[in-house]
């Protein structure tokens, strides 16, 4: 029987996004069976897996280290996380292997039952031919299936990555992902770049509610939410209370525009709010954990503060981590908002939200690499939708673009740095106009290093102004218009 696993653990094992995965499927190089992956063509295909992944025993420890810490012990009972880390990995080792053995023999015991009934049907054959016939067909087909020690080191090592992360699958869109340690359902997904259905994500709305259809679950945080005796009785559990126990497979509502997320008025707390620079005003804030701040990455929302003019803001944050927002807020001379910003709030004041809002978000059904384009505190929704990308772990390349105007500067350079020092498949290139090198300038370095320019999905942010010359250096690339999102900066006079 041949070995299948799903696209997401496969790109797991052998270190590469699912995305690079997806795109040696369409060009025929790897094939699919109901959507999974024949073990031995993955090996195939990446014959330099290391099989040994020391990078497994260090997040195991981790993952253990993390839960240990969450329980109460006596001083004098110390635990060494690396000993029971290695026994499992051994365990799982020893586990794959039985189970190989076991479908190993299997297959013979099936394959031999079939041979006697061909033998036992044949005329003209003698028993001692017979038995030779069958003698010869016995060795070949232990050949056959004789398994190698790199496919065996590559099942030893995805069955110790189901011991450690369990995947879930929801229906019946097809998202996938893992869930390690004592997660929940919902925070894993979210973690994971899904826009799964939620309002308070503490057991009391049921807006999580979903339907197990396949695997073990199991309740680790108690709620109020009532769940009948019917939905008991067909499965259904609060995602926000549940984690998987091994991979499950369960119904579940998605987000799949923002047409499908709720306007909402939220009273957040300051955290922390200072100047960048002279330019910019960093403002991160934290909902209440009974009413987290739902929305998708790309999106902006209504900053209402006390003796303020109400403000559209972009959300600078990302969506799985929805009680942290953070706002990236450009100063602007003779703007009442701007200027006197910092005089009316402080850590710990509270402001009220509204929204969110917009289009520009990212099309997750796309299996285009992307380009990101930011100019200024257009970096602010940019990034978002970057750390969605991240987490959706589907793009085969993401490039970002980031522009600053005379006066203006890359904040974050850093952070970009390290995301492009840290990840094989992000490329930060910043640019910078002068007087004598205006934006229009600048915008052919964008298309210069793509090997496949009209193969890319495009999202740009940029003052209003500047929009209209991005969208016509587009449109002459051949980049065609349903490849193209457009967002001006929210509360910026396009300087």
């Amino acid at each position: 029987m041949p070995r299948l696993i799903t696209l997401s653990r496969a790109a797991r094992l052998v270190g590469v996004k699912r995305g690079v995965l997806q795109k040696r499927i369409r060009e025929g190089e790897l094939r699919t069976f109901e959507g999974e992956l024949l073990l031995s063509e993955l090996l195939h295909a990446y014959p330099q897996t290391e099989v040994e992944d020391t990078s497994m025993l260090e997040r195991v420890e981790s993952i253990m280290e993390r839960a240990v810490n969450k329980i109460i012990r006596p001083d004098d009972d110390t635990l060494d996380t690396s000993t029971m880390a290695a026994r499992i990995l051994s365990l799982g080792q020893e586990l794959a292997r039985a189970r190989g053995k076991a479908r190993r023999n299997a297959d013979i015991i099936e394959s031999l039952k079939n041979k006697f009934e061909e033998l036992s049907n044949s005329e003209g054959q003698t028993q001692e031919q017979a038995f030779s016939t069958l003698r010869e067909w016995f060795y070949q087909t232990l050949e056959t299936l004789k398994m190698s020690d790199e496919e065996s080191g590559l099942i030893a090592q995805e069955a110790f990555l189901r011991v450690m992360a369990a995947q879930v699958r929801i229906l019946p869109g097809g998202h996938e992902f893992f869930i390690e340690g004592s997660d929940s359902i919902l925070e894993a997904g979210l973690r994971g770049g899904l826009a799964l259905n939620y309002g308070c994500s503490n057991g009391s709305c049921g807006l999580c509610k979903c339907k197990v259809v396949s695997g073990q679950v199991k309740q680790i945080a108690r709620h109020d939410y009532a769940l009948t005796e019917a939905e008991k009785g067909l499965g259904y559990i609060l995602a926000c209370s549940n984690t998987a126990v091994t991979d499950v497979v369960l119904e579940a509502d998605e987000a799949h525009g923002s047409y499908d997320i709720p306007a909402q008025e939220i009273e957040i707390k300051v955290k922390k709010i200072a100047p960048v620079d002279d330019r910019v005003i960093f403002l991160q804030a934290k909902t209440p954990r009974t009413k987290r701040l739902r929305f998708l990455a790309g999106q902006y929302l209504s900053l209402n503060v006390k003796g303020l003019p109400v403000t559209d803001v972009a959300i600078a944050s990302c969506p799985c981590d929805d009680m942290n927002l953070q706002f990236h807020i450009p100063v602007i001379a003779g703007d009442p908002f701007s200027e006197k910003l910092e005089g009316c709030l402080k850590a710990g004041d509270s402001l009220v939200i509204n929204g969110p809002c917009g289009e520009f978000i990212l099309n997750e059904d796309s299996p285009r690499s992307l380009v990101f384009i930011a100019c200024n505190t257009g970096f602010a929704p940019i990034k978002s939708l970057i750390e969605h990308a991240m987490a959706l772990d589907t793009a085969e390349d993401i490039h970002l673009f980031w522009i600053s105007t005379p006066g203006n500067h890359h904040y974050l350079d850093n952070l970009c740095r390290s995301w492009d020092d840290a990840l094989d498949n992000f490329h930060y290139t910043a640019l910078a106009a002068t007087g004598s090198k205006t934006v229009e300038d600048l915008l052919p370095a964008i298309t210069t290093g793509l090997t496949d320019v009209p193969g890319h999905d495009y999202y740009a942010c940029m003052p209003a102004p500047l929009l209209d010359l991005t969208r016509d250096f587009l449109d002459t690339a051949g980049i065609p218009a349903h490849q193209q999102k457009l967002e001006p900066v929210r509360h910026d006079p396009g300087k």
